[in-house]
Formats: C-alpha cells, sequence, structure tokens
C-alpha cells in the first residue's frame, strides 16, 4: 500500500512539473536553475557640494531677484524669481530657506545646498511656468518636500543629492514638456524619490529619467500617478534601484494611455525594511527624523521590483530584477502591456498577472470607475525567470498572457 502511494505521489509530482514546464513554454518564459544572476552596474554618485565662506548673509528676509545670485548665505529666508529671464542662483547655502520661480525663462540653480526647509506641504524650490530650466549639482536635503515642479519645458535636473526629504518626496510633480533627470542620488527620501504625474493629460508632457541611483528610498523610488494622455514616450532607463521600501518602480491611481518604457534599469533587494528596523512610532530608524508633521506612520508595503497597476500602455524591456522581498513583477489591472527580455530572479514571484482590486473603486485618493475595473491582458517575449521563491508565474483565472514570438 506505501509503495502504491509512493507511486501516486511521483505520478502527481511529475504532472505538476510537467503542468510548469508546459506552462513556461506557452508562454514564452525559461525557467533556468542556476543561471547566473546578473551583477550590478556601477552607477557614479554625484560629489558633494562645497560651498566658499559666503559673501553676505541673510537673515529672515523676502527678496526678489531680478539678477544672478552667487556665494550667499540665506537663512529663514524667501527668493522669489517671477517674470524674470536668465537668472542664475549658484553656490549659495539655503538654511530653512525656500525659492518661488514662476512664469520665467532660462533658469539655473546650481551648486548650492539647500536644507532643513521644515514646513508642512511646502517645498524647498516650488517651480511653476518656466521654460528653460537647469538643476544641477545641488544637495537637496532634511527638506518637507524637495521641489515641486509644474507646468514647465525643457527642464533638465542633473548630478544632484536628494537626501532625506522625508514628508512628501525629493520631487513632486514632472508634469513637463520635456524632463531629463539623470545622474542623481537619491536617498532616504519619503514616502517616494520621483513622484510624477499628468493629470491633465497633456498631450506633449514627456520625461527621460536614466542613470540615476535610487538607495533606499522609504516607499516607491519612482511612482506615476495619474499619469496619462501624452503622446509622446516616457523612458525610464539605466537606473539602479535598490533597497526602497515599496516599490522600485510603481505605475498606478489611473495612468491610462501612460506610454512609458521602462528598460534596462537594475531593480533589487526593494521591500527589505523589516520590523526590526522600525521605531516605536513605525518609522524606519536611522532613515529619517521622527517630526510632529509626518501625516501617517511607516508602514510595511508590498516590496515588487515594478509594480502596474490600474493603468496602460507600458513597455517593460530588458531589466533585471532581483532578490525583491515582493513579486518581480506585480500586475493588477493593467492591459497594453509588454514585458520582454527581462531577468527575474529570487523574488517571491517571478511575475504576478491579476484584476483589478475591489478597494480601487472606492479609494479616497484616484478610485477608478467601474468601466475601467477588469482583467490584466499582457504580452510577453523572451522573458528569463528563475529561482524565485514561490515559483515563476501566477496568473489569476480571466486574466491574459499573450505569447508573442
Amino acid at each position: 500500500m506505501k509503495f502504491q502511494m509512493k507511486k501516486w505521489i511521483l505520478l502527481a509530482a511529475a504532472l505538476a512539473v510537467g503542468i510548469l514546464v508546459l506552462v513556461c513554454l506557452d508562454w514564452n518564459v525559461v525557467e533556468e536553475n542556476g543561471v547566473e544572476v546578473p551583477p550590478p552596474p556601477r552607477i557614479p554618485t554625484p560629489a558633494p557640494v562645497v560651498l566658499p565662506e559666503p559673501v553676505e548673509a541673510y537673515v529672515g528676509e523676502t527678496i526678489d531677484v531680478s539678477s544672478n545670485i552667487t556665494g550667499q548665505r540665506f537663512e529663514n529666508c524667501t527668493l522669489t524669481i517671477l517674470g524674470e529671464e536668465g537668472i542664475t542662483i549658484s553656490g549659495c547655502d539655503f538654511q530653512n530657506s525656500r525659492m518661488i520661480i514662476e512664469d520665467s525663462r532660462d533658469i539655473e540653480i546650481s551648486h548650492n545646498i539647500i536644507m532643513d526647509y521644515y514646513v508642512h506641504e511646502d517645498a524647498a524650490v516650488r517651480i511653476h511656468c518656466v521654460e528653460g530650466l537647469l538643476v544641477d549639482h545641488n544637495e537637496v536635503s532634511g527638506n518637507s518636500i524637495g521641489i515641486i515642479i509644474g507646468r514647465c519645458s525643457d527642464v533638465v535636473i542633473r548630478n544632484n543629492i536628494f537626501e532625506a526629504n522625508d514628508q512628501h518626496n525629493a520631487i513632486s510633480g514632472l508634469d513637463c514638456r520635456g524632463a531629463k533627470i539623470h545622474g542623481n542620488l537619491f536617498r532616504f527620501n519619503f514616502p517616494h524619490a520621483l513622484m510624477i504625474m499628468n493629470r491633465d493629460a497633456d498631450p506633449l508632457v514627456q520625461l527621460l529619467i536614466h542613470d540615476n541611483l535610487f538607495d533606499r528610498n522609504i516607499e516607491d523610488a519612482i511612482n506615476f500617478e495619474d499619469f496619462g494622455g501624452s503622446r509622446l514616450v516616457t523612458r525610464v532607463y539605466g537606473n539602479r534601484i535598490n533597497g526602497t521600501g515599496w516599490a522600485g518602480i510603481n505605475v498606478e491611481y489611473n495612468s491610462w494611455g501612460a506610454n512609458i518604457v521602462i528598460e534596462d534599469n537594475y531593480i533589487d533587494d526593494n521591500g527589505l525594511l523589516t520590523e526590526e528596523i522600525l521605531d516605536e512610532e513605525g518609522r524606519p530608524e536611522r532613515l529619517y527624523p521622527a517630526h510632529d508633521h509626518q501625516p501617517e506612520a511607516y508602514a510595511l508595503g508590498w516590496g515588487h521590483g515594478v509594480k502596474l497597476e490600474d493603468c496602460s500602455g507600458v513597455i517593460v524591456r530588458g531589466n533585471a530584477i532581483i532578490s525583491n522581498a515582493g513579486n518581480g513583477v506585480d500586475i493588477k489591472n493593467a492591459r497594453n502591456v509588454t514585458l520582454e527580455e527581462n531577468t527575474m530572479a529570487l523574488n517571491r514571484i517571478g511575475l504576478s498577472v491579476m484584476g483589478y482590486q475591489e478597494s480601487s473603486l472606492h479609494r479616497e485618493h484616484s478610485p477608478i470607475s467601474p468601466e475601467d475595473a477588469g482583467v490584466s491582458i499582457v504580452t510577453v517575449r523572451s522573458n528569463r525567470i528563475f529561482d524565485n521563491a514561490e515559483g515563476a508565474l501566477y496568473v489569476e483565472e480571466g486574466s491574459q498572457l499573450r505569447e508573442e514570438e
């Protein structure tokens, strides 16, 4: 009897393996145990900003700027650049001070230290309707919000250090007609390093986000919300995204027709903020200070490498998605999504594909409409998925994987 039972167990196991192999072949997924995990890229970090002795110090002033400013110190000040052209702010020390820049052209913010402006829901640098903006090699740290930028064009944000801007993101907004974000270090920002929106569905919004290092940001490193409607392609490529608390890259909240390509990124070790490093208030210890303005205690998140939910029009191509506490790629209620030539290894599940969540219909922020609530439809091509703890694939009933040669 024992021998007979053992035969049935072996037969069941063999059938299970056969089914798994058939699923993998059907969906053009390669399950390769023992294949080497690719090494992470080496992305150089920006050098620290070193300031000379200030020429002059200002305390508690509001300053209307109409010409270049170099080498000054500002404490508890507000600088405004309104309707100006060709202004450069360089080599300055901003302590608990802010800049407001509106309706201007050809503005440069470079080689400054911008820190400790901690006013609830206000940014150290607020930029609106600027054509031609360069933000180059600044240290932006310890602020409630680093930069809010909206409805700008021809924007370059490069070689900056954004650290511990911990009430509402390092950079928010970014509904820009042409923004290049590259060579930056984003570390310990809450909840996101970048939060990107296109709520007006501007058809000319476009961003190129590349060659940045995202290191231990608290929730999602790059978060697209209500980002859709542009006819131009936004590309996220060549970045290293490591140690984020929730998801490395998240496209969500009614990002229909997002037109985003996520390509050649190295996304690893996300979702690994655990209870062992939370303080009594539920905040990660050593990452950012406890304070009265924090809207909510930190909560453990999903831990996925790439998360796509309530969105469409996304290509995920050529990424290494490695050792994430959640799934390599997690998809819910997403259509017109293509995954090709990605490596997904050492995650919980390599690829999870599901329909909509009931809670998405009723959430306070950007709920989906009933007509947008459905299954996921995903095209897959030549992905390498191996050594994931709970298997290569999970496809919820009703959702579809479509193989394409």
